[in-house]
Protein backbone atom coordinates (compact mmCIF):
# COMPACT_ATOMS: atom_id res chain seq x y z
CA UNK A 1 0.00 0.00 0.00
CA UNK A 2 0.98 3.57 -0.70
CA UNK A 3 0.14 6.43 1.30
CA UNK A 4 1.10 9.52 -0.46
CA UNK A 5 1.15 13.76 0.96
CA UNK A 6 2.84 16.73 1.79
CA UNK A 7 3.39 15.87 5.11
CA UNK A 8 2.62 12.23 6.98
CA UNK A 9 3.14 11.15 10.65
CA UNK A 10 4.16 7.41 11.70
CA UNK A 11 3.39 5.80 15.17
CA UNK A 12 5.36 2.82 15.05
CA UNK A 13 8.26 0.74 18.10
CA UNK A 14 10.93 0.74 15.77
CA UNK A 15 12.76 2.28 12.85
CA UNK A 16 15.27 1.08 10.71
CA UNK A 17 17.20 4.19 8.87
CA UNK A 18 16.79 6.87 7.57
CA UNK A 19 18.83 6.22 4.34
CA UNK A 20 19.48 8.47 1.51
CA UNK A 21 18.70 7.35 -2.04
CA UNK A 22 18.89 8.92 -5.58
CA UNK A 23 16.39 11.44 -6.40
CA UNK A 24 15.83 13.79 -9.06
CA UNK A 25 17.63 16.44 -9.50
CA UNK A 26 19.37 18.19 -6.55
CA UNK A 27 16.69 16.77 -4.08
CA UNK A 28 17.81 13.60 -1.70
CA UNK A 29 15.24 11.81 -0.75
CA UNK A 30 15.26 9.53 2.37
CA UNK A 31 14.09 5.71 3.06
CA UNK A 32 12.98 4.10 6.28
CA UNK A 33 11.61 1.37 7.52
CA UNK A 34 9.10 1.56 10.46
CA UNK A 35 7.77 -1.64 12.95
CA UNK A 36 4.97 -1.67 15.12
CA UNK A 37 2.04 -3.51 16.28
CA UNK A 38 0.72 -2.25 14.56
CA UNK A 39 2.85 0.81 12.60
CA UNK A 40 0.28 3.41 11.59
CA UNK A 41 0.59 6.17 9.04
CA UNK A 42 -1.77 8.85 8.21
CA UNK A 43 -1.68 12.27 5.90
CA UNK A 44 -1.34 15.20 8.04
CA UNK A 45 -1.54 17.36 4.87
CA UNK A 46 -2.16 16.66 1.48
CA UNK A 47 -1.19 17.90 -1.95
CA UNK A 48 -3.04 20.84 -3.29
CA UNK A 49 -2.99 20.94 -7.17
CA UNK A 50 -2.50 24.27 -9.24
CA UNK A 51 -4.80 24.70 -12.07
CA UNK A 52 -8.89 24.07 -12.81
CA UNK A 53 -10.92 22.84 -10.56
CA UNK A 54 -13.03 20.21 -11.10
Amino acid sequence: MRIEGKKILCIFRKMSGPYVIAGTGRHREQRAIIEGFPAVCMVRKEWRYKGESQ
